[in-house]
């Protein structure tokens, strides 16, 4: 987590309302200094995926083509290069599987919230990374004649 917020007052702030429910999309974000961010954040890369740890029935996972900071209601999730493709493992976060596993370790009735320990017991299958990265460009291809 990033305190001192000062290198990245010019990069997108990304808050868990500017995750679209379900496909991810991002929209409405701003710099870290046009929303006045003065918390600490967790920076993130293209490289990561952004998954709201708060409300997980909304299925909030982004996968960001920038760098910038998410809010401390996230989680910026770096999978390990060559084991797991990122596209994978979205797809895999907002399905019914892993609903299905996260839900009843989510807690708090009011608002619910997943926690590290719940998010890393998670196990999933995995397929060779050669698969993974056919699947990732097959969910491109109908993301292009999605949207």
């Amino acid at each position: 987590m990033a305190n001192d917020l000062t290198p990245y007052l010019d990069m997108p702030h990304i808050g868990i309302d500017s995750i679209e429910s379900g496909t991810g999309r991002l929209s409405g974000y701003r710099t870290v200094a046009e929303d006045g961010i003065i918390s600490g954040k967790y920076p993130f890369t293209p490289e990561h995926l952004i998954y709201s740890k708060i409300r997980p029935s909304l299925n909030k996972v982004a996968l960001p083509d920038f760098s910038g900071v998410c809010s401390s209601d996230a989680y910026p999730i770096l999978p390990i290069a060559g084991e797991c493709n990122r596209v994978y493992l979205a797809e895999v976060m907002r399905s019914a599987y892993f609903l299905e596993y996260i839900l009843p370790l989510s807690g708090r009735a009011q608002m619910p919230k997943v926690n590290k320990k719940a998010l890393s017991g998670f196990s999933m299958p995995l397929p060779p990374i050669e698969l993974q990265q056919q699947f990732a460009a097959f969910v491109a291809q109908v993301d292009k004649s999605r949207f």
